[in-house]
């Protein structure tokens, strides 16, 4: 099987784990109201998603991309890896830029995009889902080295930026808009009005500052990997900003460079004997 073939194998057995996942949570909830039905095994599904994690990981382990760079990083498992490189085609982006856009992580008119009605999107919101909530929770759950720092220099750059609406959320630029969202929801559904969470703002904008930072490594070394030329991020390039470089990244190119050292060597020693 060529790899585009396995690509999309991959994406669809992604999409089935989570799909299967959703329908198991729900089943256990639902389940757990009357205690054990006799006769009724919900870990069938759960076995389901064991299986499809362990062909996804047998199919993938052996990739460049996932040796030296993703099996690094904590909180990214057969699932996730096996979606970032299924949905995601390196040699079609020519700048990282072409990964946010791809995922929805882009910027338009200064904010980020969303769904209009009678408008279509430039985005996969697939994609989005599995790298803003799956991936950007999971670096936060097991609080992964260097990104997850990340997201906490952000949130702190964020709270000052939108004058502490934790403590004043009213100081929140967002909060008129909020609060009349809250209060005609609450109308249609016949509830109390609740406060504007400005807090989530600020969540929002620093995992997406998080996930970004991500997949502009990933990017990088998955180009360098394939050969494939590598140019620096706009806000480094253009904006002269301050490059931090990812420890990830330098364990990769560390990698990558005693193999093309060896092979080199290994090229001259044939030329010698030849000689």
């Amino acid at each position: 099987m060529d790899w585009e073939k396995k690509r999309e194998l991959i994406r669809m057995l992604v999409e089935i784990y989570y799909d299967v996942q959703d329908v198991r949570i729900r089943t256990f909830n639902r389940l757990r109201q009357f205690g054990e039905v006799r006769g009724v095994n919900p870990y069938h599904l759960k076995r389901l998603e064991l299986e499809i994690r362990e062909y996804i990981h047998n199919e993938i382990k052996d990739l460049p991309i996932v040796k030296n760079f993703l099996s690094l990083i904590r909180g990214i498992g057969p699932i996730l890896a096996g979606g970032l490189l299924s949905y995601f085609d390196v040699r079609k982006a020519d700048r990282p830029s072409g990964f946010w856009r791809y995922a929805g992580l882009h910027v338009v008119n200064g904010r980020a995009p969303r769904r209009q009605r009678g408008k279509k999107i430039d985005w996969n919101p697939k994609i989005k889902d599995l790298c803003l909530w799956k991936l950007g929770r999971s670096f936060l759950m097991f609080h992964t080295p260097f990104y997850s720092e990340i997201y906490e220099k952000a949130r702190e750059i964020e709270t000052a930026k939108l004058r502490n609406p934790i403590e004043n959320p009213k100081n929140c630029p967002l909060y008129d808009k909020c609060l009349q969202r809250r209060k005609r929801r609450a109308e249609r559904l016949g509830k109390q009005v609740k406060k504007p969470a400005c807090k989530l703002h600020i969540h929002y904008r620093a995992l997406r500052k998080m996930v970004k930072r991500f997949l502009v490594d990933l990017w990088v070394v998955w180009r360098k990997i394939e050969g494939l030329p590598v140019t620096k991020p706009y806000a480094i390039e253009k904006l002269k900003h301050h490059e931090i470089k990812s420890p990830y990244v330098e364990e990769a190119e560390a990698t990558l460079n005693q193999k093309t050292g060896a092979s080199e060597r290994a090229k001259n020693e044939k030329k010698t004997r030849k000689g």
